[in-house]
């Protein structure tokens, strides 16, 4: 891997791996956003695909979650009741979203993560 050669980038993807930890932590979500942006702008060589970014964050992510994951619920800030009603829609749209991720460019997946952004942004502004 490019980064394991050059000390400089591979700092940079440990921190911005640090930084999405934290903000996946805190706000149980944010993470992803965080790697797909870092991974885009450190890992261009070595993905260009922006396909493989978002899978390569995904599996970073899923890390981060389950991590969190173990840490609200064991902390009583998420107890397993509630989580019961987003589980099992979340892994069918996971499932979803797995298969589509092949059969989409990665400028509409650009587009597409761009608009979710913005949308969300918007959400918590308002809220």
């Amino acid at each position: 891997m490019v980064a394991l050669r050059h000390p400089a980038r591979l700092g940079a993807l440990l921190a911005c791996g640090l930084v999405a930890g934290v903000i996946n932590g805190l706000l149980g979500t944010g993470g992803g956003i965080i790697l797909v942006l870092g991974l885009s702008v450190l890992c261009k060589r070595t993905l260009p695909d922006r396909r493989d970014v978002c899978a390569n964050a995904l599996v970073v992510t899923l890390a981060l979650t389950l991590l969190s994951t173990t840490l609200y619920i064991t902390g009583g800030n998420a107890p397993p009741s509630d989580l019961s009603r987003f589980v099992l829609p979340g892994a069918a749209g996971g499932l979803v979203g797995g298969l589509l991720l092949g059969r989409i460019t990665p400028t509409a997946l650009g587009k597409l993560f761009a608009v979710l952004l913005v949308v969300s942004g918007v959400f918590m502004l308002v809220r």
